[in-house]
């Protein structure tokens, strides 16, 4: 007989027995004497299920992973590990609370406090989904989107300030305004893969879409004939250089009142070559220059 089975058959549960006349010893919070404070520590990789909303007024489902971490005093040896897993938990509850920029600052403010900690890190990413249609024929789909929200949070005179990055990682199609002016029939192009950060309210399908209309057209997962026609239309009217694109991508940005800081990262995969062309813009809502990461 399996031993987990014969103490089940002899006891009952393990989880139903008792603990609580017990006195069992907290290691984590002994004295510890080597005068080191940590500036974090934590769990990562933590696979959790919970409900979103993007933006587009729908609420879904995903799978996201979960980096938590807290600050340790000198002091105190270690933190309590499960008291994270605890936490995220929360979101993942059949009557969970809705994942949002609104509920992760509620979040920051619970994990200082039950990790008892000044400063916090929150990173989660996943991905979610957004319907689109074919160009002519409209036929819909649910497109696949990566996401990630990074939160820091950190106590400054008994009042919690927090700063939290929503970053989308979007598909996109990019056509070569070079090769097209040189060429007499066609031009090459490629996929483009767009990557943005920005701190402020903004959605995540608000995002997707300064990304794709950015592009030089957007990609589908099912094209018709007809579809096809006018994809390949549209992109050869729209070309962009990687330079175009993350300076259209930064353009778009700027005309969101409520953007703050952003980072925006463009790959065009190249189809002429066995490498990559990349660019990077940095800035702000304001246009004022200022870095984030």
């Amino acid at each position: 007989m399996p031993r987990i089975r014969h103490i089940v058959q002899t006891y009952g549960s393990p989880m139903a027995i008792s603990t609580t006349e017990i006195n069992l010893p907290d290691i984590q919070a002994t004295p510890d004497q080597r005068a080191t404070a940590i500036a974090a520590v934590g769990i990562r990789g933590l696979e959790l299920p919970f409900q979103l909303d993007a933006g587009d007024g729908h609420r879904q489902t995903t799978l996201g992973m979960w980096d938590l971490a807290v600050s340790l005093a000198e002091g105190v040896r270690g933190t309590h590990m499960s008291r994270f897993v605890e936490l995220a938990s929360r979101f993942s509850a059949e009557d969970s609370v809705l994942l949002s920029r609104e509920s992760l600052q509620d979040f920051s403010s619970d994990l200082l406090d039950r990790l008892e900690a000044d400063d916090g890190r929150v990173r989660i990413k996943g991905r979610f989904l957004l319907r689109r249609s074919s160009p002519v024929t409209e036929i819909g789909l649910p497109v696949p989107f990566d996401f990630a929200w990074k939160l820091r949070a950190r106590r400054v005179e008994g009042k919690i300030q927090t700063k939290l990055v929503t970053e989308v990682g979007v598909l996109a199609t990019s056509l070569c305004p070079c090769s097209r002016e040189i060429s007499a029939y066609g031009a090459h192009n490629q996929r483009a893969r767009v990557r943005i950060g920005v701190t402020g309210p903004v959605s995540l399908a608000e995002l997707v879409e300064v990304a794709e209309s950015s592009a030089s057209c957007t990609v589908f997962p099912l094209l018709k004939r007809p579809d096809e026609k006018a994809f390949t239309e549209t992109a050869y009217e729209r070309p962009r250089f990687v330079e175009d694109l993350v300076r259209e991508v930064a353009t778009g940005l700027r005309a969101i009142p409520e953007v703050g800081r952003f980072k925006i990262k463009a790959v065009n995969e190249e189809s002429i070559h066995a490498h990559d062309a990349w660019a990077i813009v940095k800035g702000c809502g304001d246009e004022a220059p200022s870095p984030l990461g």
